[in-house]
Parts: C-alpha cells; structure tokens; sequence
C-alpha cells in the first residue's frame, strides 16, 4: 500500500483519500420476472451483493476471496457499474459513479479498466491484436492521427512481453497466457486510475499464472495502479495482494493486511479457507477445518449471520449447560432438520435393504446416526430428548413437530442477529465472537 502525506491547515496525514470507495453496496437479480424461470420454479431475489463496504486506496492491492458463488465477480461488476447497483454508492474519488448511465460514465470508463477470467472469451476473434488494442483509443479520442495509436499498441505490447509484430495476429493465434497479455495490454491502453482483474489467472496454468501476475505486480508498480483482485486462489493472494476481504454469500466476513490476516485469521470462516491451504512443508499446514452442509442459496441467504449453518465455532444459548463442542453437534442437527435434509422415507429403504425392520423406532435412530456428529448420550440430557423428539416426529412424518423441537432447543444469536464489523487492530471481523456487545459472543 502507498501512503501519500497531505498537509492541511498545519496538520499532516500519512493516509490518502481512497481512490474507490464502497459503501452499502447490494446488487439483487429478480428471478421471477423471465417465463421460463417461472416454469421451473426459480422465482424470487437472488441477493448475489448484499451490503458490501471497500476502499481501495492508492496504489494498493485490494483481493476479494471467497469460495465460488459468493458474489465476487457481481461485486466487481457492480463497482464497474455494469450492473446496475439495487442500492448503496461507489465513489471514484469522491465522485458518486453508482447507477450512472452509459454517457455518464464515459469519463470514469476511461479511468477504471478490467481485466476478465477468460482472456479469449473477452477478446473481439475478428479483429486483430491491433485493432483490439486501438479501439479504446480511438473511443477515448487518445493519439494524434491512426499511425499514432498503432505506434501506442506496439508500445503497449512491448510492456506486457509481447513483440511489436504481434498487432497483425488474431486472438486464436496465441496461447491462454498471452491472450491474457493481450487483455491486460487492452485495459492498460487507456492509461486508468483502477485496475479490476477478476480471476485473471484461474483459467490459465500454474506456470503462466506466476507470470501474469508478475507482470500485474510490475506494471502496478510502474504505472501506480490501484488493483481490485478478485480470486478464489488463497495462495496466490498471499504474494500479490496488501489487504484482503474476505466474502461469504453477498457479504464481506473480515477485512485485514494480507500478513496479519495470513498469519492470525478471526473469522471461522477465513480460518476454514486457509486451512485448505497447500503448504509444500506438511508440518506447516494447520489442522484442516472440514465445513459441515452446504453454501445456503443467495435466494434465502440464513438469517442472522450467513455462515451460522456451517460455522464450526457457532455460540451457544445463554442457558446451555454443555460444552461447545456439543453445542456445535446438536446445531448441526438442527440445520439439517430445518433445511429438510433428512428423508424418513429414505431411510426405511436403508433399512429394508439392510434386512432391518423399518419401524418408526429403527427409522428415528437412523435419522439421528445419519445427522448427529457423535453420539446423542454425549449431549446434555435435555438436548438430547429434543433430538430424539425431532427424529421420532420426523419419523411419524410429522415435520412440523419436528422443527419446532429443535428450534426451541437449540438458539443462538449466530442465528438471530446479523454481526455488526468490529474493529480489532488492524482488521475489521463481521463475527459475534469479537463482538463485546454480542450476546455470550466473547465467552466461546
């Protein structure tokens, strides 16, 4: 990260103004309004942005990670506006750019360039390496005459390791490397403010990768581009970014400097991402944090903190007299009864396969050996009735029952209250843990 100083009515400031600011920022795609999303019942509001807060700084690396689905690439987008944001701001230094029209945003068009996964997908196959990288000059009305923005290109290509000749090729003539030279040759030909690469690298292998984002990691330092990085590669974060944020189904979890972040995560989720981490040193590699269930959909996101349903550190109720650990198993119970995971008719097929009596007893202990990690007789005695109530109501096919007995049994204000940012030293967490105000969040 650069630091610029300022000095103001005698007072000095070693931290610029952010060059892009976020703030609030949601992006929801209606998903009833197409015929054929009503045929197979997709309807509804997918909230792929939900309430994102950035700043990218100059001359800073900024990544967002997250697993795929998270809502990265829309957020990007968004910031680019080419989506149209449903709610909240981007400034480009100070300047509101959020909804703008497209003559409007010409200007900042100028300013703000991207850099997309699939090189070749992103690149015009009829036009040659010459005319691609002419265009945005000619649209932006830079170079004196035709022989001067080609005299630009050849420059341009020179800068990202390609030869000169090179403008006279077409895209389908190169491999996925230089393609990607080639795109990055393009957003740089307009000489921006903001660089967004998103998955610049994901599709390409590892050798061109390292190479693609040296040459980022050169031309940011050369030209004092400020780089939004969105990823879902930890590992090659780690060597290019200044801070991260990390993004979980619409929403930014934890934001820290890459070291810190690296070294000492808050979020569990964070925590279970570095954990999946390859490490060449074995004994470098911290104990792997295997997630329970899968991502929620951004149709019907969780309520209260989004990551409550696979969160291995999840606090407990006031009133539960257990440990963690077995707060955490009948939770999970309860998630998967909720989200109805659990097939009480499946379950007879088992049995009766197996040669065992499908009864409403043998099914209900079924169910329970199916989703209760451990053994119930470990619970404490009145978590473990309420799971025994819920299978046998599942069981007589009484979901209703069902879900009421774990929902009364097993509260938690991960599942009631959506996580504020708290700030703790350098970082922001979005996590009742670290909350002080958070009910039982600083006890666990």
């Amino acid at each position: 990260m650069t630091a610029q100083t300022t000095e103001t009515s005698g007072e000095s400031s070693t931290e610029s103004d952010p060059v892009l600011s976020v703030s609030g920022l949601k992006k929801y795609f209606d998903q009833s309004q197409g015929v054929l999303d009503r045929l197979v019942g997709h309807t509804g509001t997918v909230k792929a942005v939900d309430g994102v807060d950035l700043t990218l700084r100059e001359g800073e690396t900024l990544a967002v990670v997250g697993e795929s689905g998270c809502g990265k690439s829309t957020l990007a987008q968004t910031v680019l506006n080419l989506h149209r944001p449903t709610a909240g701001s981007v400034r480009y230094r100070g300047d509101d750019i959020a909804g703008l029209t497209g003559r409007e945003m010409r200007p900042y068009r100028r300013e703000m360039q991207v850099v997309f996964q699939d090189p070749l997908a992103s690149l015009n196959p009829r036009q040659t390496v010459g005319e691609i990288l002419t265009a945005p000059l000619e649209v932006h009305d830079i170079g004196a005459s035709d022989d001067d923005r080609l005299a630009r290109a050849k420059e341009l290509l020179e800068r990202v390791g390609l030869k000169p000749a090179h403008v006279d090729r077409y895209p389908r003539q190169f491999s996925g490397g230089q393609q990607q030279r080639i795109a990055v040759a393009r957003a740089l030909a307009v000489e921006p403010d903001v660089l967004v690469a998103d998955e610049p690298v994901s599709a390409l292998d590892v050798s061109v990768q390292a190479q693609i984002l040296n040459l980022l990691e050169e031309l940011q330092a050369d030209l004092g581009l400020s780089l939004l990085f969105i990823t879902h590669d930890l590992s090659v974060v780690r060597h290019i970014a200044d801070r991260v944020a990390v993004m979980y189904l619409g929403k930014i979890v934890e934001t820290a400097p890459a070291a810190t972040l690296f070294e000492d995560p808050d979020h569990p989720y964070t925590e279970s991402l570095l954990s999946a981490v390859p490490r060449i040193d074995p004994d470098d590699r911290p104990n792997r944090i295997i997630l329970e269930g899968t991502v929620p959909s951004p149709l019907d996101p969780p309520s209260g903190c989004r990551f409550h349903t696979r969160c291995p550190a999840v606090i407990p109720s006031s009133d539960w007299r257990g440990t963690q650990a077995q707060f955490r198993a009948a939770f999970t119970f309860r998630n998967r009864v909720l989200d109805g995971e659990l097939d009480p008719d499946a379950a007879r097929t088992r049995l009766e396969s197996e040669d065992r009596d499908p009864t409403e007893e043998n099914v209900s202990a079924y169910l329970v050996a199916q989703a209760l990690p451990g053994d119930p007789a470990d619970l404490p005695s009145k978590p473990a009735d309420a799971v025994r109530s819920a299978a046998d109501a599942l069981a007589a096919g009484d979901h209703e029952r069902a879900e009421q007995a774990v929902t009364d049994a097993f509260r938690s204000p991960c599942d009631q209250q959506v996580p504020r940012d708290v700030e703790t030293g350098d970082r922001l967490v979005a996590c009742h843990r670290y909350d002080p105000d958070a009910p039982g969040g600083t006890e666990w």
